[in-house]
């Protein structure tokens, strides 16, 4: 396998990938933390679970009765001429894209039908100038965990996902960067970070406390993975996620999350997104934590950087799939 891939953005700008960037499987038997290239996870198609209740509309609670789950499959490389939308490392916001939003979910690897793994899962999509909604809008789109957990973990009482939106802080105000002799104090980048918390949102008085984010997020995953039952009683012989692997997304609340523009002075990385499927008590806490004791937690984390790139609809390589998308962003 090449050491590094190197594509052609729907941007016009080149992108290098490199092969050793391996997504880490934790929360195996005996505590040993497995390896896949990232290249190989890439190639597996996604889905997209809705789900249909009772009551479809307005009023509609997300805790009535599921009547059916719908399933999408991501738009990829192969598909007309769209590209590889997923990336463990970055989500591309480009100039002319006027909104993206982001919704909390549970990704779980099938294989053969069955689950064998648990993600943090991160929904994103974008709008074309008429209100359509695009998960696909290029390169970089849609993020995928780069650790995933045993999916045995998924079912234990505090599992659950939560989601923090993270902004670059000063170095000494957050005890990062260099020390007095100007060596690099090896500490992790990401008590650099100024964390808010995405999902659960405001919990009014108990925002503060870990225990009632702990409650409210593991209610919701019991949820979803009551909806995961339901999914897979319906898969037969006949269905294509049968076969192979795949990689299917459910939501934990149908309510999107627009994401902040850029501030001024945040340059083309804006901020972090870090989603953790954890059981440990206090999830926030993770944020910090050196990889390999993360590693040791058996948390499923995806964390990825916001970077503003350049217009989709000024690229002279822009594919044939996207011109509904960015020609009406340029018009």
């Amino acid at each position: 396998m090449l050491s590094t891939i190197t594509l052609l953005s729907t941007l016009g700008v080149a992108a290098s990938f490199s092969a050793s960037s391996d997504v880490r499987i934790v929360g195996m038997p005996g505590g040993q933390t497995q390896t896949l290239p990232s290249n190989y996870i890439r190639s597996f198609p996604r889905w997209f679970a809705e789900s249909l209740r009772k009551d479809e509309g307005e009023g509609e609670d997300e805790d009535d009765e599921q009547q059916n789950i719908v399933v999408e499959r991501l738009r990829t490389a192969g598909d007309d001429t769209f590209v590889d939308p997923t990336s463990t490392t970055e989500l591309w916001w480009p100039s002319d894209v006027t909104r993206i939003q982001v919704r909390p979910a549970l990704d779980v690897l099938m294989k053969g039908g069955t689950p064998n793994y648990a993600l943090a899962g991160l929904n994103a999509r974008c709008f074309s100038a008429d209100g359509t909604a695009w998960r696909n809008w290029g390169m970089h789109s849609q993020p995928l965990a780069a650790q995933w957990t045993s999916f045995g973990i998924s079912v234990e009482g505090r599992f659950r996902v939560e989601c923090f939106l993270g902004k670059a802080g000063g170095a000494e105000e957050n005890g990062g960067g260099d020390d007095d002799d100007g060596q690099d104090s090896g500490q992790s980048d990401e008590k650099n970070y100024e964390w808010e918390r995405l999902f659960p949102g405001s919990l009014g008085s108990l925002d503060d406390t870990s225990s009632a984010h702990l409650m409210f997020g593991a209610e919701r995953m019991k949820k979803v993975v009551e909806s995961l039952g339901i999914f897979l009683s319906g898969i037969d012989e006949n269905s294509p996620l049968s076969d192979g692997f795949h990689v299917v997304s459910f939501p934990l609340t149908k309510d999107w999350i627009e994401l902040p523009e850029f501030e001024e002075d945040e340059g083309i990385t804006g901020y972090k997104l870090s989603c953790l499927a954890t059981a440990e008590p206090d999830a926030k806490a993770l944020l910090g934590m050196d990889d390999g004791l993360l590693e040791m937690t058996a948390t499923s984390v995806l964390d990825i950087d916001v970077s503003k790139t350049s217009s989709g609809s000024e690229s002279e390589y822009l594919p044939d799939s996207y011109r509904p998308l960015y020609a009406a962003q340029k018009a």
